[in-house]
């Protein structure tokens, strides 16, 4: 009978010493001084901050007082080691001095005198979990505390020291396996009648630990996003309801994975790390950005596969997760998987009407020159061929006098009365006769030179000869030659309009040609165009006022689904994303059909962890051997080769079943007359229209000028009838 009633007894006076800490007098103090303070010098760090309080279950006098002691003790042989303390007697304090050493990221260790229940859950509230955060509480009993009444969770790093006997002090950590099952082990010990601590460094290193981790399950958002992952969702549910993030109903959302470039990126990791992995339908099937509520952004909360990470109901996150300065505040990210840059994809070029193409080899900025080369060339002649007359003009005496009409010649008068009359000699001006309406001679000489029609030589003079042979030259061999090599290259290879592959195009496209700019909602593309400055602030602007009765009309699902759109025919439409998502998804309609825009900005992907992921440097070890190893370049590349080959036999699986349908191959001919087109007389209808209008001019000129030869006529009818009246009235 007294058997069985201590063996029912013995469970409930374990729990009474596992929740019991034991108490320091005489010589314990000192021993207990220099056990923490060698536990402490095996962290191998040179700082530590301490919160002391009153505790809980310990609050009679006497404790309190010999843990002064013991306090006043460890401090003086802790900077006996050269190590720098700082006591904290209030909690709020000692919070604030570890955010402040997490957001300057040093790493700091703590050492607690008193119950972890009373922390814990503050230490959750405020984020202050962190694998640079080391928590060593001095629980001071024989046994550590049970998980059922205690539960350290990650990414929160604990040290729980426990005293089974005298001078002997074990050392339990909840990240010593990598299972995740925040349970406590012992990985150290120390021994004050022997040599101290058993081994140094006081904990294994993480790296050591996730190395391996076990067959742990870890639970990874995903939804569908070419190249990166093929997704097939088995539950088409996609309203939003209150229980939609909760984790049950999310995992009841089953998705199916086919493939992508970051599901192979997954299954190697899984592969070396030896970790299992479960795929869940990530919320609005969105990477996710910052929630709305009231108009106000809340930075503390985020929706989609990063909300998820953010409340702790997953682990990491892949698919192309662009980093940000707003996701780094709630999740962390990895070394990158894809160094990428952001782009705009739109329609390709349009071919140009052909009725314009004799006038396209003189761009808009060779017109003006062309222009005033014509204008000008004429009085330039006129001044090469007057200035000879204008040089050679000399002073000469006069011979002959002007009255009124009369001519007098002076030598003849001085001949038939000498002696008598005595005149001066007057000096004039002489010159040469310069022809007759030289300057209307010159602009028409020229006019007929450029334009290619016969003309004769307008003077004989050297200097209008070499000039002449300027213009011909300059019309011949340059203006003509160059305009014939253009042409002809315009109608081997039709022109096309300017491509709109920079911000500044795009900008004037969406002003004034009406072009409407679509970004994947809660993307990285999305939140650079929101906190972006200069010209993706203006083109948000323009892109919330492109539809006024739904501002967010610019929203799209999936990168895919706007290239799909531009596909469809949607040539005043542009789609904002990643550079190489837009190429991959560009390929499955056709490149030729697209235009990719020039670089924007550098934009990396990396895997998205919590914040404080302990096993963020193993993860990272393993990314950057695959990185500097060409691994992830080559899956990305086999992704790409994989969906041509698919491309590629679709197309020829098409083109079998268009040759036995004649309509189908009149499209595929059309089509192909669309990249490849001969010579015909359509190019030429330019000439043509060019002709006909030159004619319809002439024909105008012809008959406005027989419109005024016959009024003139009719005036000089007139006049003369007036005059035969005149003298009619005279004589009678």
């Amino acid at each position: 009978m007294h058997k069985f009633l201590a063996l029912g007894l013995l469970p409930y006076l374990l729990g009474l010493l596992n929740s019991t800490r034991l108490t320091f007098i005489g010589n314990d103090e000192s021993d207990t001084a220099i056990a923490l303070t060698q536990i402490v010098r095996g962290l191998q760090q040179s700082s530590l901050a301490i919160l002391a309080l009153p505790s809980l279950a310990l609050s009679d006098g006497v404790c309190q007082k010999e843990r002064n002691v013991y306090l006043d003790d460890f401090l003086q042989r802790l900077h006996r080691s050269n190590y720098k303390s700082v006591v904290f007697s209030q909690t709020e304090l000692f919070f604030q001095h570890i955010e402040e050493n997490l957001q300057g990221a040093n790493e700091c260790i703590s050492l607690i005198l008193d119950e972890p229940n009373q922390l814990l859950n503050s230490l959750h509230d405020r984020h202050l979990g962190h694998r640079l955060s080391l928590f060593i509480f001095y629980w001071g009993a024989r046994w550590p505390p049970s998980s059922r009444v205690i539960r350290f969770r990650e990414p929160l790093r604990v040290v729980v020291v426990t005293r089974p006997r005298k001078k002997a002090f074990r050392i339990y950590y909840n990240q010593a396996r990598p299972c995740s099952d925040s349970q406590l082990q012992l990985v150290n010990w120390y021994d004050g009648d022997n040599l101290g601590l058993q081994r140094i460094p006081l904990l294994p290193t993480a790296l050591s630990v996730y190395a391996n981790f076990k067959g742990r399950t870890f639970r990874v958002p995903v939804f569908h996003s070419p190249p990166w992952f093929w997704v097939t969702y088995c539950n088409n549910s996609f309203e939003e309801d209150e229980e939609f993030n909760s984790l049950d109903s999310i995992e009841k959302r089953k998705v199916r994975v086919t493939g992508g470039r970051d599901h192979r990126l997954l299954m190697l990791l899984s592969k070396h790390m030896n970790f299992r992995f479960k795929y869940i339908e990530a919320p609005g099937r969105t990477q996710g950005s910052m929630r709305s509520e009231d108009g106000k952004d809340s930075n503390d909360s985020f929706t989609g596969g990063i909300g998820l990470l953010q409340s702790g109901q997953a682990d990491f996150f892949l698919g192309d997760v662009g980093l940000s300065w707003e996701r780094r505040k709630a999740i962390e990210f990895s070394f990158f998987t894809l160094a990428d840059s952001g782009a705009f994809a739109t329609h390709a070029p349009r071919r140009l009407n052909e009725a314009l193409a004799i006038m396209r080899p003189f761009k808009q900025d060779i017109w003006p020159h062309l222009i005033l080369t014509i204008i000008f060339s004429g009085p330039i002649f006129y001044g090469i061929i007057a200035l000879p007359y204008i040089w050679r003009r000399r002073w000469a005496n006069s011979d002959v006098e002007h009255l009124g009409e009369l001519y007098i010649h002076m030598t003849y008068l001085k001949e038939i009365t000498p002696r008598l009359l005595k005149l001066k000699p007057r000096t004039v001006l002489s010159a040469h006769q310069m022809p007759h309406q030289l300057f209307q001679k010159c602009i028409w000489f020229t006019l007929r030179l450029f334009l290619k029609q016969s003309c004769n030589e307008l003077h004989n003079g050297y200097r209008a000869k070499f000039l002449t042979i300027v213009y011909w030259i300059a019309a011949t061999y340059v203006l003509a030659d160059v305009y014939s090599a253009q042409l002809t290259s315009q109608f081997a290879r039709p022109a096309r309009e300017p491509p709109i592959n920079t911000l500044q195009r795009l900008q004037a496209a969406m002003i004034h040609d009406g072009y409407r700019l679509y970004v994947e909602k809660e993307s990285s593309s999305l939140e650079m165009l929101e906190n972006g400055t200069e010209l993706f602030r203006q083109l948000y602007a323009l892109m919330r006022q492109q539809v006024i009765n739904d501002p967010q009309g610019f929203f799209i699902d999936s990168v895919e689904a706007g290239i799909k759109l531009i596909a469809e025919g949607g040539e005043d439409k542009a789609v904002l994303g990643g550079r190489e998502t837009l190429f991959f998804n560009v390929q499955q309609y056709g490149s030729n059909n697209f235009q990719l825009s020039q670089k924007l900005y550098t934009r990396y992907s990396a895997v998205a962890v919590q914040i404080g992921c302990p096993f963020l440097g193993s993860l990272n070890n393993v990314l950057m051997q695959l990185f500097e190893s060409g691994i992830l370049d080559k899956m990305t590349a086999a992704e790409y080769a994989k969906q041509y080959q698919e491309v590629e036999a679709t197309r020829i699986y098409k083109g079998s079943v268009q040759a036995k349908n004649s309509e189908a191959y009149s499209r595929t001919e059309s089509y192909d007359s669309t990249v490849i087109s001969p010579l015909n007389l359509r190019m030429l209808q330019g000439a043509f229209i060019a002709l006909g209008v030159g004619s319809l001019a002439a024909g105008v000129i012809l008959l406005l000028e027989i419109v005024f030869i016959k009024l003139d006529q009719a005036r000089l009818w007139m006049l003369c009838s007036r005059l035969q009246w005149i003298r009619y009235d005279r004589k009678v």
